[in-house]
């Protein structure tokens, strides 16, 4: 697979440093990567095919032909999990926002209902004063 990322990363006249930049990871940890002195994991994969643009079963086929099958089943699986996992985070988050709206609108009722009974009190003690 590492010869793979190179030639890719070559085709598309980038750096190391550019390749890892688009991959969310490190130079040094991308530069063992190509050089395959790391294993290679579904996330890099994954993170390779979102830098490039090539789809994963491109990568899988040139990478490991002999498996490409397993592997692609594997990281879709993966992929799919990780897609579950962010519609899970971004559902809690609307709903944490959904509830800070909330929270907002009442804190803007009390602050009105606190200004309508500073009113009506100044307007009392004026009343009040005026009949001294």
């Amino acid at each position: 697979m590492d010869s793979f990322f190179k030639k890719i990363r070559q085709e598309m006249h980038c750096t190391q440093v550019e390749m890892a930049e688009k991959m969310n990871i490190s130079r040094g940890a991308y530069i063992k990567l190509e050089n395959g002195q790391t294993q290679v994991v579904t996330e890099s994969v994954l993170a390779f095919s979102d830098a490039t643009g090539i789809p994963l079963p491109e990568i899988v086929a040139g990478c490991y032909p002999e498996r490409s099958g397993s592997l692609l089943k594997e990281d879709l699986n993966h992929k799919e999990q990780l897609r579950q996992v962010v519609d899970e985070y971004e559902e809690r988050l609307s709903r944490k926002n959904e509830e800070i709206g909330n929270r907002d609108r009442l804190i803007e009722s009390y602050r009105q209902t606190i200004r309508v009974q500073e009113q009506m009190l100044n307007m009392l003690q004026r009343q009040s004063a005026k009949k001294d």
